[in-house]
């Protein structure tokens, strides 16, 4: 779980950074089980720097990553943030091109769109020119999100000319950030390697719950749009929950409710 002080500078900012988190050895695991799933995922197309790869890493060929959403070092920070009913979203493996210009993946009014924690962690250190993850404090809430919305174009500022936290990180470090948070980053070299675990807070009202369903919709194309339409956005042996997880099964539930996953799957 996270302290007062950290809890505190996740609700204000908007994000905090976890530092040693992982071990070297769990580094190891990770960087051996990124390879391996991205290699499968794209033996029709490999790796040339032109073109951002990724891959959901929940099946079996990735034991470590399938599990890493039930790790209590996520799931404690998840809950102490977004509550005991929050779900799991998913874990990827990321290969990716160039700069990522600033967005947020999210909208911040939860009556657009549902919201939640990604954690992002690096496979290689990053800093400054390296492709570190840029945040803009505080941009998960309205006003300065929509603010940014509605001017960061007409600024035609670069990246790194845009006020914001540079993550400098080791690959046993982690980054917590609100998905309604501005983010980017710059001078990262082709096939910069990043993960991901995401959760979505509970929506609590029905409006809330049509935005997650939107959400929903548009997250079953994923796989197509990484070039691999007929690949399932949660692997089956995950949904099948062979450990028996109350936990995942609580989040299959839910994930069937507002239609992440075909109620017969």
């Amino acid at each position: 779980m996270l302290s007062n002080e950290q809890y505190q500078h996740f609700q204000t900012f908007g994000f905090i950074v976890l530092r040693q988190f992982f071990t070297l050895d769990e580094v190891s695991t990770l960087r051996a089980e990124f390879e391996k799933g991205l290699d499968l995922a794209y033996r029709h197309r490999p790796f040339d720097g032109s073109e951002r790869h990724w891959v959901s890493q929940m099946g079996p060929d990735t034991p470590f990553y399938a599990h890493l959403l039930e790790d209590q070092r996520f799931w404690s920070i998840t809950a102490q943030l977004y509550g005991e009913d929050a779900f799991a979203t998913g874990t990827d493996a990321n290969r990716y091109v160039g700069d990522t210009g600033w967005h947020p993946d999210h909208h911040a009014d939860p009556k657009k769109d549902c919201y939640g924690v990604k954690y992002a962690f690096y496979l290689d250190p990053v800093g400054p020119n390296t492709g570190a993850l840029r945040l803009i404090p505080g941009s998960h809430r309205n006003p300065l999100h929509e603010d940014l919305r509605e001017n960061l174009k007409s600024m035609n500022l670069g990246i790194e000319e845009i006020p914001s936290y540079i993550c400098t990180c080791e690959p046993v470090d982690v980054v917590a950030f609100d998905m309604r948070c501005w983010h980017a980053s710059s001078g990262g070299s082709e096939g910069r390697r990043m993960s991901t675990c995401c959760y979505y807070k509970n929506p609590e009202t029905t409006e809330e719950e049509e935005a997650a369903r939107k959400r929903a919709a548009g997250s079953r194309d994923a796989p197509a749009q990484y070039h691999r339409p007929d690949d399932p956005l949660f692997h089956p042996d995950w949904v099948a929950n062979p450990r028996n997880s109350a936990l995942r099964r609580g989040w299959i539930d839910r994930l069937k409710e507002l239609e992440f996953l075909e109620s017969t799957t």
